[in-house]
């Protein structure tokens, strides 16, 4: 039997859309705060945004009968007609952003215009008005937001926990701070001060949200093609991610995902940039809002381009006119040449060594697939083993069997006590954002037992303890990759994070394709990866090649 809703469940469901969780509210505030023409606007928010939310702004401000009807769904002051929506250069322009908040929570807003004496303040409770009152009030808009789906049970559940909400509110505010240099944002977290913002430029503002990087990692990029405009900066040739965090992309002065963007913007790199590795980058795009659609998303974070072609095309070339200018005097060789001359005199640690103390802690249950009746003929592009069996010849990759080796020997010291940690007599210094830093302490107790230890410091933290088996050139690199990976640890799952780290640590400690392998090493390791069974390395690559010799010989037709 097919039922019409009650309006109020509608309703309900049409402020779920909008309303995700404490980022979706401050997002949807200080839209409106900046479309009031604010140039302050502070934030605070405790338990995550969950159980209390504040955005004040110095905006215009509204009468009694702007903001009663501003509680109330569709309405706004951005549009009156269906041919506005693709004329659209404000943020807030739905008509659901406050009636959706006020719809499932307890909400009190405060709100003065400059020529009235006294400003007006609104308590609204699930959607109910229930105090209308004049009151002294500085000009400008103020929302304090408590019990988050107070009201909806059901969607209050499926909130994250305080410090996911938290730290999502975080990373929604580093986005605003990115796209208006011009405005003051402070940003108040639990009594903390996370963000204090004055007005100042792109690059200014980039150093505070990528605290890691200055200035000198980035090139500046700009681009015009008749309607469109391009500018930014993005990470010289070297400065390289693990991963596509640090890529922002602004259109019209909105944050939005835009893979086809980021492709463009790797694009201009051309062969510059390694596989699996990514630029940072902060890039702003201008373009006429016929020529592009905002409502494809109800959280407006993505957008379809009527011609995608000549965006990316004019991205892409942006990106390789910036790069290319700088290639000459800036591909950081001298960087190359040093990271080349601490590998060389490093004290590397010998593989037949590391295979010794392996092979006492190997899993004994284990049982060869093969005999080992072969004998090492050659090291090859000091990359490849090669060597000949009684029926045909086996190349195996030494770094990726190396590195299965480590890997099953750390996960099961993982699952006992712990991995064992080296102590620093220089401790690392790392420079982190307040949400990786947040991050780390978070999952103080697994990087522990991963081998890590840290203290708290004024630019984020400092590492005192390293893995035992991770060399030290590399230890900041990886710490920063696992932090990236216990971030997203929710949506991978504990275990298969703890999995990806423990193979990236491996990684980064197995001998390298291009150490020098020697005969017996190289022996060693290969009846290692035959007693254990092992196929492939943690990562998914082959292991070792067969060829038989009949093969061989149907290959050079021989009889």
């Amino acid at each position: 039997m097919i039922r019409r809703l009650p309006e109020e469940v509608v309703r309900k469901i049409a402020a779920g859309e909008v309303v995700v969780g404490a980022f979706s509210v401050v997002k949807e505030l200080i839209e409106n705060s900046l479309d009031a023409g604010a140039k302050r606007i502070d934030v605070e928010i405790r338990k995550g945004g969950k159980e209390y939310i504040r955005v004040v702004d110095d905006g215009t401000g509204m009468t009694e009968e702007d903001v009663l009807l501003a509680i109330q769904p569709h309405t706004t002051s951005k549009i009156s007609s269906i041919e506005d929506l693709y004329e659209i250069r404000t943020y807030g322009f739905r008509g659901e952003a406050l009636s959706s908040i006020v719809r499932v929570s307890r909400v009190v807003i405060t709100t003065k215009k400059r020529e009235e004496e006294l400003g007006t303040r609104v308590t609204v409770e699930g959607g109910e008005v229930l105090r209308v009152e004049k009151v002294p009030a500085k000009v400008g808009t103020s929302v304090v937001v408590r019990d988050l789906f107070f009201n909806v049970p059901a969607r209050r559940k499926f909130l994250k926990s305080a410090s996911i909400e938290g730290r999502m509110v975080t990373e929604t505010l580093q986005k605003f701070i990115l796209s208006r240099p011009d405005v003051h944002f402070t940003f108040e977290r639990d009594g903390k001060i996370v963000y204090n913002a004055p007005p100042s430029d792109v690059a200014t503002r980039i150093s505070m949200v990528i605290p890691d990087l200055n200035v000198k990692d980035f090139v500046e990029v700009e681009g015009e093609n008749e309607e469109l405009k391009v500018f930014g900066f993005v990470t010289k040739v070297g400065v390289w991610r693990k991963t596509r965090r640090d890529q922002f992309v602004f259109v019209n002065g909105r944050y939005v995902l835009s893979p086809e963007v980021s492709r463009a913007v790797e694009k201009g790199y051309g062969e510059a940039l390694p596989r699996d590795l990514h630029p940072a980058f902060v890039v702003f795009l201008e373009i006429p809002p016929r020529l592009v659609d905002v409502n494809v998303h109800p959280q407006k974070l993505e957008v379809k381009f009527s011609e995608p072609e000549r965006v990316e095309k004019l991205v892409s070339s942006s990106v390789k006119k910036a790069i290319s200018s700088m290639w000459k005097r800036d591909v950081p060789l001298e960087k190359k040449k040093i990271y080349e001359l601490k590998r060389e005199t490093e004290i590397l640690r010998e593989p037949m060594e590391l295979l010794k103390a392996e092979r006492r802690t190997a899993r004994t249950e284990e049982t060869p697939k093969r005999s080992g009746n072969w004998k090492i003929v050659a090291i090859l592009r000091d990359r490849y083993v090669l060597a000949e069996e009684e029926d045909g010849i086996l190349i195996m990759d030494y770094h990726a069997a190396h590195e299965r080796i480590l890997y099953e020997d750390l996960m099961e010291r993982f699952e006992k006590e712990g991995m064992n940690s080296s102590k620093l007599l220089i401790p690392i210094e790392m420079k982190l954002d307040e949400v990786m830093r947040e991050v780390a302490i978070e999952n103080e107790e697994t990087l522990k037992k991963l081998g890590f230890e840290f203290q708290e410091s004024p630019s984020g933290l400092k590492l005192t303890a390293i893995p035992g088996i991770l060399p030290a050139h590399s230890a900041e690199e990886a710490f920063r990759e696992i932090l990236e990976d216990l971030r997203l640890s929710k949506i991978a799952g504990y275990g298969e994070t703890i999995k990806k780290v423990i193979a990236d640590i491996a990684c980064k400690s197995a001998v390298r394709t291009g150490d020098r392998l020697d005969v017996d090493s190289a022996s060693r390791l290969l009846e290692e990866v035959e007693r254990r069974g092992l196929l492939s390395c943690p990562h998914g690559r082959p292991l070792v090649f067969r060829m038989s010799y009949e093969d061989l010989d149907r290959y050079f037709e021989r009889k």
